[in-house]
């Protein structure tokens, strides 16, 4: 009488089948080592050292200099222009809008929608050049007139750091934001 892997108890049939799993296992990766991926190309250098490429880094908050470059008010809204200037000594790409945060006295956000406008453009910004956006806030709607923050912050895109400006405006439920763009083509 021969016996079959029916004829064992569970646990002996589950033992007797793992014992071929490693064989099928190696057998399996024999046949698909030629289509293996190759290793993947190291990352270029960063700086251009060595001859080669450089990467572009994203302004960040610590080499660029926030200003105002203009205040105006009409019809119970103020205009700003607010300039981003590069302090550093290499160049650095700006793409997107910033985020604009108001900050009262303790330093503490104010709720305020913001909303987008002009069309983000990528663009290298060179040691000593400025880009700019605008904001427009709303100070008042003709029967209530807004509480006033002493700051605003200013988080360049791809950042996470603020840039602080003392500048007193109301603390406005809506902002509209334009997108960072060179001096040149900001009107």
């Amino acid at each position: 009488m021969s016996l079959t892997s029916r004829d064992l108890p569970p646990f002996r049939r589950v033992a007797s089948d793992m014992s071929l799993r490693p064989f099928f296992l190696a057998c399996a990766a024999l046949a698909l080592a030629p289509f293996a991926p190759a290793a993947a190309a190291p990352l270029p250098p960063i700086g251009g050292a060595g001859g080669g490429l450089a990467i572009l880094r994203p302004c960040a908050a610590a080499q660029l200099k926030a200003a105002i470059a203009s205040d105006t008010s009409a019809m119970m809204h103020r205009e700003l222009v607010v300039t981003l200037t590069n302090t550093g000594s290499t160049g650095c790409a700006i793409d997107g809008f910033p985020a604009v945060r108001l900050l009262d006295e303790l330093d503490h956000p104010r709720i305020s929608a913001e909303s987008f406008s002009r069309a983000p453009k990528f663009f290298v910004l060179s040691p000593g050049q400025s880009a700019a956006f605008g904001l427009r806030i709303a100070t008042g709607d003709g029967t209530t007139t807004f509480l006033t923050v002493p700051t605003l912050a200013v988080i360049p895109p791809g950042d996470l750091k603020p840039l602080r400006l003392r500048v007193a405006l109301p603390a406005a439920p809506t902002l509209d934001v334009t997108a960072v763009l060179p001096n040149t083509d900001f009107k």
